[in-house]
């Protein structure tokens, strides 16, 4: 059921972001990550009774913590696409969502079996193989690029993390809280920027969608860390790269390069090393 659940989260998580860039290209990125996140918060207040739990201090404390994280995140990712290169900092942050939960585990000495460890070491190739498909310039700053990439990598994964910790009883709820400090952040950039706060017609649409789907790919992640290892259900849901190069491909037409083929081939052994151990 973890496994399950851990590859719905990437598959919805990965669509939201297929949204969210289709958003950012009609109009300012900001905007459109402000919309995001209050079209999460929105979700969760609707969708929260479904999944049951409650919201407690814990919750409340480990939610916050996951809302900046994710916050942090995402300002280090946009702030690399401006000084350096997608195809530098891209990957890194995204193996990094993956990898850091691994390294919590395995400092709290809860370490899977070993074919189940091979499965994730290939996950995280996969990752990496699947996100690193652009072309990197003399003119990008590489150093700049990959200092970036490794904080974004960080506040991803202390966001799965901080959800991780205050999921046992909270069923989603632990999301109202992140959405909440989250929405702060980018409003308080939003409004420091030049600008309108609220994206066009053009945009709106893809940037609630995107505020949707990266909730309820949250929601699934954390139920599944309640099912199963956080180091499993972290890597698999970190695989979320996957489902955003092919909606490109389907939607966009965008060219399904051979070394994103072989990321797609390397997902699918791992899940299967990993189902398998």
């Amino acid at each position: 059921m973890a496994i399950a659940l851990a590859l719905a989260a990437a598959a919805l998580s990965g669509s939201g972001d297929f949204l969210g860039g289709l958003g950012s290209r009609r109009d300012r990125v900001m905007a459109v990550v402000l919309v995001n996140h209050l079209a999460g918060f929105a979700t969760v207040l609707l969708l929260g009774p479904l999944f049951g739990g409650s919201l407690d201090g814990p919750t409340m404390l480990w939610g916050g913590l996951a809302g900046l994280s994710g916050a942090m995140a995402v300002i280090a990712l946009y702030s690399g696409f401006a000084h350096s290169s997608i195809a530098v900092v891209s990957p890194i942050a995204a193996v990094g969502a993956g990898v850091w939960p691994v390294v919590w585990q395995i400092v709290r000495r809860d370490l899977p079996n070993a074919v189940v460890l091979l499965g994730l070491v290939v996950g995280l190739i996969a990752i990496w193989t699947i996100s690193s498909g652009g072309h990197i310039t003399a003119e990008d700053n590489v150093a700049v690029g990959v200092r970036y990439g490794i904080l974004a990598g960080l506040g991803f994964g202390g966001l799965l993390i901080f959800l991780s910790l205050g999921a046992t009883d909270s069923g989603i709820w632990g999301l109202l809280p992140a959405r909440i400090a989250g929405s702060i952040v980018m409003l308080a950039i939003a409004v420091r920027a030049t600008g309108r706060l609220m994206p066009s017609r053009e945009a709106l649409p893809a940037a609630i969608g995107a505020g949707v789907l990266v909730t309820l790919g949250n929601g699934l992640f954390i139920i599944a860390t309640t099912e199963g290892s956080l180091a499993v259900v972290s890597v698999l849901a970190a695989m979320f790269p996957a489902a955003t190069v092919i909606l490109a491909w389907l939607v966009l037409g965008e060219r399904l390069t051979r070394q994103r083929q072989l990321g797609l081939v390397l997902a699918l052994v791992a899940v299967g090393l990993v189902a398998g151990g």
